[in-house]
């Protein structure tokens, strides 16, 4: 898709809305797409291409065209009929019947020449014959048959919108690129309230072992619900100055009860939705006051691995960063790469990540930005969206919000 919406929008970041109403253009006709391709009318328009240029029908359609009654076997009987009628026996024949000798003319009657004679004139004298010779010298004869009538059935066919817009566009169509993805996870954010069978607000792990919140020793704020608000169909995640008391984790002691100064939000599918591999994506507006980070990130069971989609760094409005976190031994490593993204802050973007075996791809509006083919995760991963304090801001930098409009998740097909 990168390389399609370079070529639309060129090498810079397209609009967002722009890009998503492209996105919204091409889902909607690949499902047009889906619809024509399993229609009668398609499927019947194919039966008649395959029929109306088969060779049998063609020259059957010659023959329509071009044949008159003289080429006909019909004709070839009529003609034999009038020469019989001219032989001598045949004239004889008639005579005696005309003047009544019966009786005589039965006796020639046995003669082959009399017998054949008698068939034709039975033939030519037949409905059969008369409708043949109808039908050959009808003028509008090949308009009458049931190859014009198929003929024109095709170019009717051929004609219509939706046979015309599928057969241009499926040589190069442009949603190739949607039509390879699944969509295996979705929220839109739309209801009153968040989701509580897609998304927990705390640490995986917190909620699996205490059903409570915890922080990282190191986390200056203390995550509430309340801190999460369902808004203008986003998900908002407000950092504030708010006293509370909280948990964080150490590693000696275990579960610590600490007094917190600040308050902030998060959202995971720790619980509900993990998938290895994909293609993960969300469109999110923040507002930038350091040293608060917004985080849109992969976790697994462990510490380790972590991928961050989108994360800001403490200073700078106009970056982000995008990093995979691995662990070797005790080690954890990390290879984190800084972006400029002009108006990154106040500014929807959708930013995305796909991964496979081999390589992760992070990508904004989906142009690729940063990829990755070493240390690559292999293990399921879930979505978390946060937002943290490591260093205690000025009190009146805040409140500050993360705004996420939608998050979405695929598996190639």
């Amino acid at each position: 898709m990168a390389n399609f919406f370079n070529t639309l929008f060129g090498s810079k970041f397209p609009n967002t809305e722009k890009y998503e109403n492209e996105i919204k253009q091409l889902i909607e006709e690949l499902e047009r797409f889906n619809k024509i391709e399993e229609s009668k009318d398609l499927n019947r328009y194919y039966e008649l291409d395959t029929l109306v240029h088969s060779g049998d029908f063609e020259l059957k359609v010659s023959k329509l065209k071009k044949e008159r009654f003289k080429d006909t076997e019909a004709f070839h009987q009529f003609k034999k009929f009038k020469e019989h009628k001219r032989s001598s026996n045949v004239k004889k024949y008639n005579k005696l019947l005309s003047k009544g000798k019966t009786e005589e003319a039965t006796e020639l009657e046995n003669s082959s020449e009399i017998k054949t004679y008698l068939e034709l004139k039975a033939f030519v004298e037949s409905k059969e014959f008369m409708d043949i010779k109808t039908e050959m010298n009808d003028k509008n004869r090949f308009k009458k048959s049931k190859e014009f009538q198929l003929i024109e059935e095709y170019k009717t066919l051929s004609k219509t919108e939706d046979v015309v817009w599928y057969l241009k566009t499926k040589d190069h169509n442009s949603f190739k690129e949607i039509d390879k993805w699944n969509m295996t996870f979705e929220d839109d954010f739309n209801g009153t309230k968040l989701d509580a069978s897609k998304w927990i607000t705390g640490y995986y792990w917190g909620k699996a072992l205490m059903n409570d919140n915890y922080v990282q020793a190191n986390e200056k704020q203390f995550f509430q619900d309340s801190n999460i608000e369902l808004r203008d169909s986003c998900a908002r995640i407000i950092t504030k100055n708010q006293e509370c008391a909280g948990k964080i984790w150490d590693p000696t002691l275990g579960f610590v009860p600490k007094q917190f100064d600040f308050t902030s939000g998060l959202i995971s599918t720790g619980q509900s939705f993990r998938q290895q591999y994909g293609r993960f994506e969300a469109k999110i507006k923040y507002s930038h006051t350091a040293p608060v980070n917004h985080t849109f990130w992969l976790l697994a069971e462990k510490i380790t691995p972590q991928v961050n989609i989108l994360k800001t760094p403490d200073k700078d409005k106009n970056k982000i960063e995008a990093g995979n976190f691995w662990s070797n031994g005790q080690e954890i490593n990390q290879r984190v790469e800084k972006l400029k993204i002009p108006g990154a802050s106040d500014q929807f973007y959708i930013y995305s990540l796909e991964w496979t075996e081999d390589k992760m791809e992070w990508k904004i509006n989906g142009v690729t930005v940063h990829t990755q083919t070493q240390n690559i995760p292999q293990t399921p991963m879930y979505v978390t969206l946060s937002s943290h304090l490591l260093n205690e801001p000025k009190a009146e930098n805040l409140p500050v919000s993360m705004d996420i409009d939608w998050v979405r998740c695929y598996q190639l097909n």
